[in-house]
């Protein structure tokens, strides 16, 4: 679902100047960046970082197109990777055994996770997200909210127990998108006549 929805967006956004402006917190060039959650990684997996700077921590196999894996300390890792190679999406499956979630279980996992990320938006027994909703001007020059950044974590319970974190921020796709469109872009400016 989320492979969709960005690549609609990002092609209503990429051609307009104000799209880069917007994205270019996601680049960090020495600017704070808003963030649905406070820290931006997953076990060392950074938002933004290149895809060969994970191999420092982990072999990581290319499985497709722009998806990466890689297995560390028994946790299972997946990257959605730019087309300039930043990691625009971090997934992780931790398998933590045979047993049956409690109020317990549920109170540390709640701690651990406000702890590394911050409070949750939203909070049920199993389930908690971060969003970052920010006005992104499309290129009809429409301005709409749109989640930017978000952060997600649950877990199955059954028959083994898996916690499932995902933090995704779509500005660093969009931003890579612009920058690799700008030259061809820019050149199809200069070839039109009539």
């Amino acid at each position: 679902m989320f492979r969709i929805a960005p690549l609609i967006l990002m092609t209503l956004c990429a051609s307009t100047p104000d799209m880069t402006g917007a994205t270019s917190l996601a680049a960090g060039g020495g600017q704070t960046m808003r963030s649905a959650t406070k820290a931006r990684d997953i076990g060392g997996f950074t938002l933004g970082m290149n895809i060969r700077d994970p191999t420092k921590l982990s072999s990581v196999t290319n499985i497709g197109n722009d998806q990466y894996q890689t297995v560390r300390d028994g946790i299972e890792y997946d990257f959605g990777v730019t087309r300039l190679g930043r990691i625009y999406r971090v997934d992780s499956s931790q398998h933590l055994g045979r047993f049956r979630p409690d109020a317990a279980f549920m109170h540390d996992l709640k701690a651990k996770l406000t702890a590394k990320y911050g409070r949750p938006l939203h909070a049920s027994f199993g389930t908690f997200n971060w969003s970052l909703v920010e006005p992104v001007k499309h290129a009809d020059g429409e301005t709409l909210p749109f989640e930017t950044n978000w952060a997600s974590a649950y877990f199955d319970d059954g028959p083994d127990v898996t916690v499932h974190i995902k933090l995704i921020d779509f500005r660093i796709m969009w931003q890579d998108d612009a920058l690799v469109n700008r030259g061809p872009r820019d050149e199809a400016r200069e070839k039109v006549s009539f």
